[in-house]
């Protein structure tokens, strides 16, 4: 009896977090949601339960590079108001706050473990009673992958007619460049429950955003050995300058409301 019971309890979450992904959907126009892997969840960690123990923004890590203060910051305030955008019935204690609640020196302990383990010190957030702070649920986001990727492929433009010199041989042709700039982002969420001294929830996400122009310019035919085609100045600077990189930040927004979106 008691392990049916539990396993409807399952069977109402999964449903209640299908109903709200979906609903956020269909209000939103149904952007599409990235999808979430190595999701896991304990039964203990409900929408009523989060919204009676309040959430604490732990902080941002990046295992890629050493974010700074200013991009720490920054990137939590992110945390912060893109799950608010989405779960506006969520108390969500920033950063500045969780910190002195903690203290800084067991704060720095915490994101030097996660940041080089990947890994929650459950151990140590033990030691933390409950009592000290004014919030149940500690959320830590990693940065796993940032990468940057620029990429050029040229197309022959055959509707574009070539230039011939006196005897009919072809001197320059119109060549079109795509020029396309990537940027992809492997980010994971984790987070604590200080009233059971557990592992509540974690699911890592990645998500990419890519800038496309296309440029051209005049190409000389290598069988053309007596003739030179100049290739114009602004034709060149077209071709090396590739599309502008899509900000970090736009692309955790984005993350960060999904993850907002497969939480209870």
């Amino acid at each position: 009896m008691v392990r049916l019971t539990a396993l409807l309890m399952k069977i109402r979450i999964l449903r209640c977090k299908t109903f709200c992904v979906l609903s956020i959907c269909v209000l939103s126009g149904c952007a599409a949601i990235p999808g979430i892997i190595n999701l896991k969840q304990d039964e203990s960690f409900t929408h009523d339960e989060i919204v009676v123990g309040m959430m604490g923004v732990g902080g941002i890590v990046s295992i890629v590079n050493d974010l700074d203060e200013s991009e720490s910051s920054k990137y939590a305030g992110i945390l912060k108001e893109s799950f608010l955008s989405v779960r506006k019935e969520f108390v969500i204690l920033p950063v500045e706050e969780v910190v002195q609640w903690i203290g800084n020196d067991h704060y720095q302990t915490i994101l030097d473990d996660y940041q080089y383990t990947g890994k929650l010190n459950l151990d140590f957030l033990k030691k933390l009673e409950s009592s000290q702070t004014a919030f149940r649920y500690l959320l830590l986001v990693r940065i796993i992958e940032n990468e940057v990727t620029e990429t050029r492929e040229k197309v022959p433009r055959p509707e574009i007619p070539p230039q011939w010199d006196l005897e009919g041989n072809p001197i320059v042709k119109k060549i079109a460049v795509e020029l396309i700039t990537t940027r992809r982002i492997r980010v994971s969420l984790d987070i604590y429950d200080f009233k059971k001294g557990i592992q509540a929830w974690s699911g890592i996400i990645n998500e990419s955003k890519s800038k496309e122009r296309t440029a051209y310019f005049e190409e000389k035919d290598e069988g053309i050995g007596r003739t030179f085609a100049l290739i114009p100045v602004r034709a060149f600077l077209e071709v090396t300058l590739q599309p502008s990189v899509p900000r970090t930040d736009e692309l955790l927004h984005k993350i960060f409301k999904a993850f907002a979106q497969y939480i209870p």
